[in-house]
Parts: C-alpha cells; sequence; structure tokens
C-alpha cells in the first residue's frame, strides 16, 4: 500500500490564537504517541503469539522454544530478551485489548511475574492507578525484596545443603602486590592495570611486598596484610544480568575504576528463558534494591575473560517487617549476604564448580 505523503496543503487546519496552537499540539502529540504505544504493544504480542503458534506445531521437542528464539534473534538481529518477552506476554495476556493504559513497558514488567493471581492482581492496579513503567518496576522490586528477605531470615528452606554451601573468599579491599614487569617494579592493581611508583618510592620496594595506595599515590607498607586480601575490592553495580552474572563498576584504587562483567564462583542459575531463570534475577534484583554497599573478591577469568566473584551485599532489613532480628540484626539494620549462597540457600541455583561448565582453562583452576 502507497502512503500519502504529508505536505502543507493536505494539513487543512491552522489555529489563529497560542491557547487554540496549544490544545491543537497537544492533541496531535498526545494522539500520536498513544498511537505508537498501542501499535508497539499490539507488535510484540503478535510477535509472541507467531511464536508460540509455531513452537506449538514442535511441542515434541522440549528444546526447540529456546532454539528458535536464538535463531530468530541472530537471523533478524534483535534481542533475545525481548522475543521470549513477546512470547511470554501473548500467552500470558491472551486478551491483548482488555487494558488500553498500558504500555510495552509495563507488560514487560509484568511477564517477570510467573504467579497469574500477583500478576493480573498487579496489571489491574497499575491500570486503576495510572502508574507509570517505573512505578510497576518499584512495586515488583518491593514484592519480590519482601519475599527474599522473609526467605533469608527463615532457617532452612529448598535449598543447598550446608555441606555444599561455599567457603567464602574475602579479604581486605585496598590491598596490593609488587611485581616486576620487564625488570621495572609495579603496583599490580588487578584486571591488567598497574601502578608505576616514583624512584623514591621504588627503591623501598621489591617484588611480593604488599603494600597499600591512598588517593594521593602515597604507597604504604601494608602491615599484617596477607595474599587473600588481594582483588578484593569495592564496587557499584551496575546491571543484573541473570542470576548469577553481574555488570559492576570496581573501583581499583580512589577515583580509578574500570567497567567489568563478572560471573559468580561456584554456581550455575537456570536460563533466564526459564521461569526457574527468572526467578533467580528477581531474587537479585531484590537484593540489590536493599543493598547500600558491595565487596567482592575475584579470581582468575576463564577462556572467554569472565571474572569469577564472591560477592558480599550489605542489605537494610525491612524496617516493617523486622525480618532482619532473624538473622542477628535490628529492623532497620544493615545485613550482609554472602550472594553466592543466599543463591543456593533459597534453591535459585545449583553448586557447579568452574570445571564443571566445561568452558574453563583447566590450568587457570590450579
Amino acid at each position: 500500500m502507497t502512503e500519502r505523503p504529508i505536505t502543507p496543503a493536505s494539513v487543512s487546519i491552522k489555529y489563529t490564537t497560542y491557547p487554540e496552537l496549544r490544545r491543537g499540539v497537544a492533541e496531535t502529540l498526545f494522539a500520536g504517541q498513544r498511537a505508537v504505544e498501542r501499535a508497539k504493544v499490539l507488535t510484540y504480542w503478535r510477535t509472541g503469539w507467531l511464536i508460540n503458534e509455531h513452537v506449538l506445531l514442535h511441542q515434541k521437542r522440549a528444546d526447540y522454544g529456546a532454539q528458535v528464539i536464538a535463531r530468530l534473534a541472530r537471523d533478524l538481529g534483535v534481542d533475545r530478551t525481548t522475543l521470549y518477552q513477546c512470547t511470554l506476554f501473548a500467552r500470558y495476556f491472551p486478551i491483548v485489548g482488555a487494558r488500553r493504559q498500558l504500555t510495552w513497558a509495563h507488560y514487560r514488567r509484568l511477564v517477570q511475574i510467573d504467579d497469574a493471581k500477583v500478576r493480573n492482581a498487579l496489571a489491574a492496579e497499575a491500570e486503576a492507578r495510572k502508574w507509570t513503567s517505573r512505578e510497576l518496576h518499584d512495586r515488583v522490586i518491593a514484592l519480590t525484596a519482601r519475599e527474599t528477605t522473609a526467605r533469608l531470615a527463615t532457617p532452612g528452606g529448598k535449598g543447598a545443603a550446608a555441606s555444599e554451601l561455599l567457603a567464602p573468599k574475602r579479604g581486605r579491599p585496598g590491598i596490593y602486590r609488587v611485581v616486576s614487569v620487564g625488570g621495572a617494579l609495579a603496583v599490580d592493581l588487578g584486571f591488567a592495570c598497574y601502578f608505576d611508583p616514583s624512584a623514591e618510592q621504588a627503591a623501598a620496594l621489591k617484588a611480593g611486598d604488599l603494600v597499600q595506595l591512598d588517593d594521593n599515590d602515597r604507597l604504604t607498607a601494608a602491615d599484617h596484610a596477607t595474599k587473600a586480601d588481594l582483588f578484593n575490592y569495592r564496587v557499584e553495580l551496575i546491571k543484573v544480568v541473570d542470576g548469577d552474572t553481574l555488570w559492576v563498576k570496581i573501583y581499583l584504587r580512589p577515583r580509578q575504576w574500570l567497567k567489568q562483567k563478572l560471573r559468580l564462583r561456584g554456581l550455575d542459575c537456570p536460563e533466564m528463558t526459564t521461569p526457574e531463570g527468572r526467578a533467580a534475577k528477581r531474587f537479585v534484583d531484590a537484593l540489590v534494591a536493599k543493598t547500600t554497599a558491595v565487596t567482592i573478591n575475584t579470581t582468575k577469568p576463564d577462556k572467554y575473560d569472565r571474572y569469577l566473584a564472591d560477592a558480599f551485599l550489605s542489605v537494610t532489613s525491612d524496617p516493617a517487617t523486622g525480618s532482619g532480628s532473624a538473622l542477628g540484626h535490628g529492623p532497620g539494620d544493615d545485613v550482609e549476604i554472602f550472594l553466592n549462597n543466599a543463591l543456593l540457600e533459597n534453591g535459585h541455583a545449583e553448586r557447579k564448580d568452574a570445571w564443571q561448565f566445561g568452558d574453563w582453562e583447566p590450568e587457570l583452576l590450579k
């Protein structure tokens, strides 16, 4: 179908006063925006419906759905997560016209909820209260956070046995080792980053020394430090990719940081294409929403340059429920959580060492 071009002659309405112009612009602009959002909702719903109907024809192949989504993403250059969200959208909301006030951004939040009653209740409330997608997102995170904190405060559960939990690797951030690079001394900050000491500083150092470095580039001996204190950092969380993968901002030293993708050590969460995988991500998102500080310990990367990490979160307990008291803390106090074991204890991950993934260099694990 050939579209008619828009020309000045085809727009016959003209406004002589400013109030008329303002009203006309508002009506045109907002109507257009609503039409765009509506078209987006219908487009994503239709996309999900097409994929679901196709997968249904091949339902005897248990893994066909994940395979076809991955193939479509590759062939069309479309984000795989978006395609998967489309399939959930069409499945969870078979009558897409029922809630005309909700945008695709709203539905992307809603499909993260596996419980149909909770999902439908949130959808109805979002429409009735005219929540923005961000407000809905905050409600989803808050809901998950309450459930998460309650589970962490309750002994026992469906997760890993105590014998399967990880012994945390942790040291003191800000400790570095002096190394020899090309015959010259340097301070190894980690992640292939180095600090060159001055000639005067180097004269007092030798390879293997453990030192501290302040924001004025002063080097001092790290008294009582051990090798366990190396490669420990304070970080800021940028994004939760999935239950066991994080994008973080790592502070190597004051005012020097780098962006790094980390994989949590010693565990494996289900794929994001499964309800269990999405639940694992919501679990971590909920903890992150209440986190005030994060420290990590990192170990050597695999052949794909992913670093392994032990992550420690300082999480504010819920003053409304008093859930922190079960962990030995008062309401509103910060509770420290070893994220790796929290995922294992709550059944969101299975214990898995690096060599079991099949894509790790054995010599890096020694």
